[in-house]
């Protein structure tokens, strides 16, 4: 079994809250770091396939990427619940066209069905997760006045894969500039 990531990278757009962020996971102790990938909007849940079409899904997934051309989307705001911290962003047809042609190739395609999650997705970037929420609350509190751009350009779209589908693990498997 091989887990899928799919993301939007934003990682050098965002360089001075990804700074505090890493500044304040280490100085918290988070039990995983948010640094084994670049920082990305999340396109879709991640999910599982089986090993045998996992190349074929990366492949499909690269071919929606190479039909998308760059596009602005819009910073909403720095969020905190509970077990997570995310940079939020403001509802942009774009991203949920790429959602939706994700989800609908994968279920025709894999039989991948619609997590819960995807049905009100809801576009971020991860700055912190923790099982314990006290953490995520205070590296909320040192990052939530940092400057955050009030809109970014999407001109790299990514793949990740992960033996375990654990936090930490995924690893980006594919780069598409767009």
């Amino acid at each position: 079994m091989m887990f899928i990531w799919v993301g939007a990278d934003v990682d050098c757009q965002i360089a001075e809250i990804k700074n505090a962020t890493y500044i304040a996971e280490k100085e918290i102790g988070f039990k995983n770091s948010n640094f084994t990938l670049p920082f990305h909007i999340s396109l879709k849940i991640s999910f599982p396939v089986s090993d045998d079409v996992a190349q074929n899904v990366i492949y499909d997934v690269e071919n929606i990427y190479r039909a998308i051309t760059r596009f602005e989307i819009e910073i909403d705001k720095i969020e905190c619940h509970e077990n997570i911290c995310w940079i939020r962003y403001k509802q942009n047809d774009v991203i949920d066209s790429i959602h939706d042609k994700l989800n609908a190739m994968l279920l025709e395609k894999y039989g991948v069905g619609l997590h819960e999650y995807d049905c009100d997705y809801k576009f971020h970037t991860t700055l912190f997760m923790d099982d314990d929420s006290s953490k995520v609350k205070k590296a909320y509190d040192i990052v939530k006045n940092v400057y955050v751009p009030s809109s970014i350009c999407i001109n790299k779209l990514v793949i990740g894969a992960s033996d375990s589908g654990g936090l930490g693990t995924y690893k980006v498997v594919r780069e598409v500039n767009i």
